[in-house]
């Protein structure tokens, strides 16, 4: 049983992270990763904990972000949860409202922190854009 509360609460988690993403809430996204926390996504430099705030604001103040989880198969050993899914974005540039959908396997490896989960790892390579050809769209923060 202590599994399945723990994999609930790693959904919980990503759950909470897909909604701060989709408000744009840019302040709140450091909060979900450790300190020593990495953002490693598909086309961009690896960006730590302490630079995605900044990162967020500039990404946030050109696009309108939506993004949504479908979480495929989760493992939770001791301290670490390793979270594999699938990801579903649509982005609109404002400056142009052009919108792009994408569709992105994304993988987490999570680990515990005085009792929370935070993202300690997340990475996705990009599966295909919405012309359905494989393509990367600038999906980072």
């Amino acid at each position: 049983m202590k599994t399945q509360t723990e994999q609930a609460a790693v959904e919980k988690l990503l759950s909470q992270y897909a909604q701060a993403l989709n408000t744009a809430d840019a302040p709140s996204i450091p909060s979900f990763y450790t300190e020593d926390g990495q953002f490693m996504p598909h086309g961009f430099r690896v960006l730590s904990t302490g630079e995605l705030v900044k990162r967020s604001n500039n990404y946030f103040k050109k696009v309108r972000f939506q993004i949504d989880y479908y979480v495929q198969n989760t493992i939770v050993d001791g301290g670490y949860a390793f979270v594999q899914a699938t990801a579903k974005t649509i982005t609109t540039d404002f400056a142009t409202n052009r919108e792009a959908q994408q569709t992105s396997r994304d993988f987490f490896v999570l680990r515990k922190e005085q009792e929370e989960w935070k993202i300690f790892r997340y990475t996705f390579n990009n599966l295909k854009s919405s012309n359905g050809n494989y393509k990367v769209f600038n999906h980072s923060i």
